[in-house]
């Protein structure tokens, strides 16, 4: 079990982590500005899927730092991946958590989504002319080592 990084006072076992995500991959398979992606993404690996991230949100949860290398690994097999796609994906990952939790801790793990989110998009879509000159390679590791690190998680 573990509490929420932003709210150390709501607590998330693991039979609801398996309900946050099987409302997500409900949501996601049925989202229309995604589906395509996933179809990719994912193929018919669902259950892989669930899984995967089930082990990732866990990870973060905790900060175990053990969450893969799942942005780099998105972007290789999904090179078309754009900002609105991690938009959508954060508004989804949002929509589950308000179906499993009570509202006040359903916002607080949207806010460890939005944290994820925002670490992407500053990779997609580089604020500065120096940012922008890195390759997008480097820019998603430099957001990998930092969701790693914990940035912008406490």
């Amino acid at each position: 079990m573990a509490a929420l990084v932003l709210d150390p006072s709501i607590f998330v076992d693991d039979e609801i982590l398996h309900e946050i995500v099987q409302s997500l991959s409900e949501r996601l398979r049925r989202h229309a500005g995604l589906r395509n992606g996933l179809d990719i993404v994912i193929g018919n690996r669902w259950e892989e899927f669930e899984r995967d991230f089930a082990h990732f949100l866990g990870a973060l949860l905790e900060q175990t730092g053990d969450h893969g290398g799942g942005i780099v690994a998105l972007h290789q097999s999904f090179p078309a991946l754009q900002p609105q796609h991690v938009r959508d994906a954060c508004e989804v990952f949002m929509e589950a958590t308000l179906e499993v939790l009570p509202f006040h801790a359903a916002a607080s793990l949207s806010e460890l989504s939005e944290h994820v989110g925002a670490l992407v998009l500053r990779a997609l879509e580089p604020a500065t002319t120096a940012a922008a000159a890195m390759p997008l390679a480097l820019r998603l590791n430099e957001a990998e080592e930092a969701l790693r690190a914990g940035a912008g998680l406490r």
